[in-house]
């Protein structure tokens, strides 16, 4: 079952942050005084991968992995 958008599109993109830290701290992406989330306020791999599986399901068909250097999160190559 496909999901549409308010202006009647097929939905078959989807961005998944994984983490919202980075190596290297860009002025245009993370301002000095940013303050990162929590480690326990991310969702698990597990749930991550839960959440890229149901979208899947429901027609999705691009994942696109952000955060703020996604390749930062621990474990993070096991999900792809």
């Amino acid at each position: 079952m496909d999901m549409i958008d308010p202006f009647g599109r097929t939905i078959s993109y989807l961005r998944v942050s994984v983490t919202d830290r980075c190596d290297f701290r860009c002025t245009y992406c993370m301002a000095e005084d940013m303050a990162f989330l929590p480690k326990k306020d991310l969702l698990s791999l597990e749930e991550l991968d839960r959440l890229c599986t149901v979208f899947i399901e429901k027609g999705v068909r691009r994942l696109r992995l952000t955060g703020g250097e996604p390749l930062v999160r621990k474990n993070i190559m096991h999900c792809l």
